[in-house]
């Protein structure tokens, strides 16, 4: 086997909200740069609005979405994600207790005020549209992402993106290295969520269990973006334990070990259903067999 080592990375999208009658509604970045003129950096359709170290905070549409470099320790990418978020919530989201509550929501789906946001106008395009920047589905490579006019509807989706690179099955079999993320991450994601009903909100449109993105890094390596995952592993440790536990499983084992030439036939199946249907059962169940083979 490679001596060669595991690189994890993610760009999780967070939301900023405010509670009204009861009910939380997500508040779209796009309001602290009309409304508020807070500082930002240009950056196309994605602002910077923070940067911390090798971390940055910028908008992507009604989310804002962290970047950082990938690592070895996927541990230590939480706990820099953990603290941007806290740091991000104090610096920004804290100095307008009016307009929004003081914290940084990891949370697959989240309530969006329609009638408030429909007419704010260009800079509020890219909070009124899905579907962008269009994604691959490796149980189906011929259809395509379509852009959707989301200007009406009344839930917007958060997700928690996985990069996988530093060995080299990933960049000469990246659909294989995806489907061994749907067996272990994705399913781990699903078993052990505490938000299975905001999960199942986000299936409207996200989440599918094969979705994923070829990505090519600035050191010249080649790797997968796993994006059925949402972003709820960002807010627990004890969740992303599971979560990147079993993505290792998957690419170390099922993928440069060969199971999943075995493991395909015998679940995949079944674990296709259990995340579309949010299947916690299910999903335990299928890998608990898996742990039985690895």
């Amino acid at each position: 086997m490679t001596k060669t080592k595991l690189k994890f990375g993610s760009d999780p999208e967070f939301s900023a909200g405010y509670t009204k009658d009861g009910e939380l509604y997500v508040l779209p970045p796009a309001v602290l740069r009309e409304d508020y003129n807070i500082p930002f950096e240009e950056n196309g359709r994605h602002p910077i609005f923070k940067k911390y170290g090798d971390t940055y905070v910028h908008e992507d549409g009604c989310a804002f979405e962290m970047s950082t470099p990938p690592v070895h320790d996927w541990r230590y990418m939480w706990n820099t994600l953990h603290d941007t978020k806290e740091a991000f919530s104090k610096d920004v989201l804290s100095q307008f207790p009016s307009e929004c509550n003081a914290t940084m929501y990891s949370l697959p789906a989240m309530k969006y005020q329609v009638d408030r946001w429909n007419k704010r106008g260009k800079e509020f395009e890219m909070a009124t549209t899905f579907g962008c920047d269009p994604d691959q589905d490796v149980f189906n490579m011929k259809s395509r992402c379509k852009v959707l006019d989301a200007s009406k509807h009344p839930w917007r989706y958060f997700g928690g993106h996985i990069h996988a690179s530093g060995i080299p099955e990933i960049e000469t079999s990246p659909l294989q290295a995806i489907k061994s993320m749907v067996l272990t991450a994705g399913l781990a994601s699903t078993a052990y969520t505490d938000v299975p009903e905001l999960e199942k909100e986000r299936l409207f449109l996200y989440g599918k269990p094969g979705k994923f993105r070829i990505q090519k890094y600035p050191n010249g390596e080649a790797g997968i973006e796993y994006r059925t995952c949402s972003t709820r592993w960002t807010e627990s440790i004890e969740l992303a334990e599971k979560v990147f536990s079993w993505a290792e499983v998957g690419l170390k084992c099922l993928l440069q070990g060969g199971l999943l030439t075995e493991l395909e036939s015998l679940v995949m199946d079944d674990a296709r259903k259990a995340i579309i249907s949010v299947d916690q059962d299910k999903a335990k169940s299928i890998l608990a067999f898996i742990s039985t083979k690895v």
